[in-house]
């Protein structure tokens, strides 16, 4: 299982370094929404890890499918928010002050959703 985890971090890196070109403010998404992102990407990632799929190769397909869905919901693609992720990554206190609104996000998602339950 630590493979999934290494694998998808991995996949993760790579989809945001690959993005480390030049960009401009105004080619990347708002804190807020790149935020919402995020939270659905990993939100994703969490899923894919606690199916407790015994192939890798499979994990990683799953994710990949699961996390497009997201992003097809959400109007975007993937090369979208890779050059807006490059962006964040080049500048550590938005990098930091997104993340810290990912992790609010989540924290949000998890009440609600433990609300929901009986």
């Amino acid at each position: 299982m630590k493979k999934v985890y290494l694998l998808l971090f991995l996949a993760l890196g790579v989809f945001a370094f690959n993005a480390c070109t030049e960009e401009s403010v105004g080619n990347r998404l708002e804190q807020e929404k790149m935020a919402q992102v995020l939270a659905d990407i990993h939100i994703d990632e969490a899923i894919v890890q606690n199916m407790s799929l015994g192939n890798t190769d499979t994990a990683l397909v799953l994710f990949h499918e699961i996390s497009s869905q997201s992003l097809k919901k959400r109007g975007l693609d993937s090369a979208m928010v890779s050059k807006s992720l490059g962006y964040y990554v080049k500048d550590p206190a938005a990098y930091i002050k997104l993340y810290t609104r990912v992790n609010e996000i989540i924290e949000e998602r998890g009440k609600k959703a433990a609300a929901k339950r009986p």
